[in-house]
């Protein structure tokens, strides 16, 4: 438990503002797996993005990127663990957020012509009509919602 919690202040560290107070939000764990893990899987586990422990958004996926190094060319589901992972990082970009289309998870992927912001690795939706683009920013949404509710 104690490793845990300082994964998640490290992780904290590097994702949120320091200055930010409210908690992270953490989502409905089902809906992450189903609809959410398969766009990221897609589209930002490759080890040169998102697929390496040096980036603040890691994301653990099946042939890619795996908590466990020996695992990566494996076809094997994730690991319940690599899931939680994949879910706390990605609502660590939640914190202190009203709209979830101003969270990075959310901008970043989106051209800025559409509303996006820069983005090294470029952009995966050319507008906010892209049924993945919306599938994450309702999740991202809803985790948000779900955190405001007593």
């Amino acid at each position: 438990m104690r490793a845990l919690l300082a994964s998640l202040v490290l992780l904290g560290g590097c994702v949120v503002d320091p200055g930010l107070s409210g908690p992270v939000p953490t989502g409905d764990p089902m809906s992450f797996e189903l609809d959410v893990q398969p766009i990221l899987a897609a589209g930002c586990a490759n080890p040169s993005c998102h697929g390496t422990p040096d980036r603040p958004l890691e994301v653990y996926a099946t042939f890619l990127h795996r908590e466990d190094p020996a695992d990566v060319h494996l076809d094997e589901p994730l690991s319940d663990e690599e899931m939680r992972l994949n879910r706390l990082r990605f609502c660590a970009f939640l914190v202190d957020l009203d709209d979830a289309a101003d969270a990075a998870v959310v901008s970043k992927p989106l051209h800025p012509d559409a509303g996006g912001t820069d983005h090294v690795g470029g952009w995966l939706y050319g507008d906010t009509e892209e049924p993945d683009y919306i599938t994450l920013l309702r999740w991202a949404q809803d985790a948000i919602d779900d955190e405001d509710t007593p």
